[in-house]
């Protein structure tokens, strides 16, 4: 595939992503309707900071140009497919309907989209050498370190998690964003072993923005935690953490090398990996 085309998909799923991403944050009630099971408005909220981060992962991806960061990509594109999993596993509780069968075919479909437009293309593809300080590397083992054993306890024993998660949420729920932190985690395994910082700059896109987002829409719904529970700071320190270490190095990346490379599709050539 080449790149020309790598970035029309790109522009695309960042636009789909961008729509979805305000339904689910402003009318989460009239969003989760058209969900194959119930999505309270906070999950809801959840889902549409998490289309909204991954329309900018894909934005800086088109930025940068020709970088590995397009790994990422595919690296999304897995998370789609724990999150069609997460789905499949609900159909006892929640039924084949029209809308699971439209909600699976959209997270498997693009899930194989992103992964064709990424992994063909890494093979030629390459960074400005900016090397990644380790402050960065360590946040993204901080980050690995929590999200993983909680992601795996969410995804696979939802029902155990239930009662430990800071606000009440049916198994389903609780394993849909088990499959978020899968996803995350998969993501900053990958990150924590790159050698440029520019490589990593769509992830910490993804990260900053699901994290805000997600952090925002929980002080909104505040009164459904427990303020009396540990659990409930350490849900909010963990996010604000994500949010502003990667805002803090989204900021400090040197902006001379933000943009190194052609743009997908201004050139087909990419240096060699």
């Amino acid at each position: 595939m080449t790149m020309r085309l790598a970035r029309l998909v790109l522009w695309l799923y960042v636009a789909s992503h961008v729509a979805l991403g305000l339904a689910f944050l402003i009318v989460p009630t009239t969003a989760a309707g058209l969900f194959p099971w119930p999505l309270p408005p906070l999950a809801a909220r959840f889902m549409g900071s998490l289309f909204l981060a991954g329309a900018a992962c894909g934005a800086v991806n088109i930025a940068l140009g020709q970088s590995r960061g397009l790994t990422v990509v595919a690296l999304v594109g897995v998370g789609n497919l724990l999150i069609a999993a997460a789905g499949i596993l609900a159909v006892d509780a929640a039924g084949i309907t029209i809308w699971m069968a439209l909600w699976l075919a959209w997270f498997i479909g693009v899930a194989i989209v992103l992964i064709a437009i990424a992994v063909p293309s890494l093979a030629r593809l390459a960074d400005v050498p900016v090397p990644m300080p380790p402050s960065l590397r360590r946040y993204f083992r901080i980050h690995l370190a929590v999200v993983l054993p909680v992601g795996v306890v969410m995804f696979v024993f939802p029902v155990w998690a239930q009662p430990i998660w800071p606000w009440a949420m049916s198994p389903a729920n609780i394993r849909l964003l088990g499959a978020f932190f899968l996803g995350a985690a998969l993501i900053s395994f990958w990150c924590q072993r790159q050698a440029s910082w520019q490589t990593v700059l769509p992830t910490l896109a993804l990260y900053a923005v699901f994290a805000t987002a997600a952090t925002v829409a929980s002080v909104i719904h505040f009164n459904l935690f427990e303020p009396g529970r540990i659990i409930t700071w350490v849900f909010f320190a963990l996010y604000v953490f994500v949010a502003s270490g990667a805002w803090y190095f989204l900021a400090r990346y040197p902006s001379s090398g933000v943009r190194s490379r052609s743009s997908p599709g201004e050139g087909d050539q990419g240096g060699k990996a």
